[in-house]
């Protein structure tokens, strides 16, 4: 990432981790969660209550404008929580939502090349009169090089709702610009499992094509900004934190 680029996520680390902090008494929270003194000294009992506090707000907030940020470095045509509205004949809807029905049921494994071909073979010859979608996209990518980019920012272990519902929308994306070749992905900001190799996460692993639609960690960072910007965005991490501990 540029200088620019780079003093924008420092920014945005030190802003976020400025508001979210908060201040507790330890000896209420002695109280409030006595049993977690077996595992936690104070300290690590108020990184426990800080952690639980700030976790949600970084879905919400914190991961998609650094994905804004840094995506803003190299493409023009990037928004968050972009409205994605056109019509499908309703064969087209019937078959994404047949698809994501036996995805989410075990009735069939994800394959993105044969989800995408059933629901192209429904675009291309409609048979019903169209119906309005409307979808919205985390992170959009109008000018991305491959094709029109879509993104959904989400934990990465998600429960089945929410894998089911972004499989719904990737399809819908890719059904709307079937002619321009979508690339629509769930991404996670971070992987607990460490490789790629090692995620487990069943939920995931029955709805989603992990090979072709899901960005893991520094996968989905560095395609949006380049090789190397996940190990950039870990050494701000590192200089912002240890600034804030400094006090």
């Amino acid at each position: 990432m540029n200088q620019e680029t780079r003093r924008t996520v420092y920014h945005l680390f030190k802003n976020f981790a400025q508001k979210s902090l908060k201040s507790y008494d330890v000896q209420k929270l002695k109280q409030a969660y006595p049993f977690h003194r077996l595992f936690f000294d104070e300290m690590g009992l108020l990184a426990f209550k800080q952690e639980r506090s700030v976790v949600t707000r970084m879905g919400q907030q914190l991961y998609p404008e650094l994905a804004g940020c840094i995506a803003r470095e190299h493409y023009t045509q990037v928004a968050l929580e972009y409205e994605i509205a056109g019509q499908l004949d309703k064969e087209t809807t019937d078959t994404i939502s047949r698809i994501v029905r036996e995805l989410r049921s075990g009735q069939r494994q994800p394959n993105q090349a044969v989800e995408l071909a059933e629901v192209y073979t429904a675009v291309a010859i409609p048979q019903s009169a169209p119906v309005e979608v409307r979808i919205i996209a985390d992170l959009y990518i109008g000018d991305f090089p491959q094709g029109p980019f879509f993104a959904e920012i989400k934990t990465p272990v998600p429960n089945l709702d929410i894998c089911a519902e972004t499989k719904q929308k990737i399809l819908t994306f890719a059904a709307l610009y079937y002619q321009d070749n979508p690339q629509g992905y769930l991404a996670f900001p971070y992987n607990p499992f460490i490789s790629r190799s090692e995620y487990k996460h069943p939920f995931t692993k029955r709805v989603m094509d992990l090979q072709s639609e899901v960005l893991m960690g520094s996968e989905f960072w560095d395609i949006l900004g380049g090789e190397g910007t996940f190990a950039q965005m870990l050494e701000i991490i590192e200089e912002v934190g240890s600034e804030l501990r400094k006090g």
